[in-house]
């Protein structure tokens, strides 16, 4: 463990910065200590943050709380939707996504969460799919708030937790490799949309080809 002050590194004045550095399968990897104690995911969000971002070494503090949403839609899984689309966008992800909101909204179940994605083109794709949607439109007082807030790329939502979450992958054919070999090579993309979610995170994509995009290997093995 190092002061970041012995490493040159900029601190503002009287500031002490204590991190750790560890190797990783990509390179090393530098976290202030109290990452290491997490306390904001229950399963399997912190498995998946925990292989992928911080081999194994983070030690979870959180209890599982209730959650009408994984009550409703079934603990956190991976919703395999085999399509096509232009652009990264996936109609048939999308009309998934719709379902589950839908399906949330008609039991009268608080919408905490978050729909986000690696690309702009499924964020703009998902944002048309919910506003129009006329039973998301009756049933969620200002639905175009609610979009702006909810829906976006995994940067927008860093910082931010909800509920659950709904990661929607895109890049739905088979010659869209290097959009997802690009979303998968290192771990931050990954870890910051799973670790939005405090109790349940519902995938949906095409898991036969994703589970072979660097970091998302894992997400594989930890999903159901």
């Amino acid at each position: 463990m190092t002061r970041g002050i012995e490493l040159g590194i900029p601190l503002k004045s009287a500031e002490i910065s204590w991190f750790a550095e560890f190797g990783t399968r990509i390179g090393s990897r530098t976290v202030g200590v109290p990452l290491l104690v997490h306390r904001r995911c229950s399963a399997p969000m912190f498995e998946i943050a925990n292989r992928v971002a911080y081999e194994n070494l983070m030690v979870q503090a959180k209890q599982a709380k209730p959650s009408a949403i994984r009550d409703l839609l079934a603990p956190s899984r991976w919703l395999h939707v085999a399509g096509s689309g232009a652009d990264k966008w996936s109609p048939a992800e999308g009309d998934v996504v719709l379902q589950l909101f839908e399906q949330i909204l008609a039991a009268g179940v608080a919408p905490d969460l978050y729909i986000v994605t690696p690309f702009v083109q499924v964020a703009d794709g998902l944002r048309r799919v919910l506003r129009d949607s006329q039973a998301l439109a009756a049933a969620v007082p200002d639905i175009d708030r609610w979009v702006f807030e909810r829906v976006g790329t995994i940067h927008t939502v860093q910082g931010r937790e909800a509920e659950a979450v709904i990661f929607v992958l895109g890049a739905p054919n088979p010659d869209q490799q290097g959009a997802r070999t690009w979303a998968g090579r290192e771990p931050n993309l990954l870890n910051v949309a799973v670790t939005r979610a405090k109790e349940a995170l519902y995938v949906v994509g095409n898991r036969e080809l994703w589970r072979t995009a660097g970091v998302f290997a894992d997400l594989d093995r930890e999903m159901e």
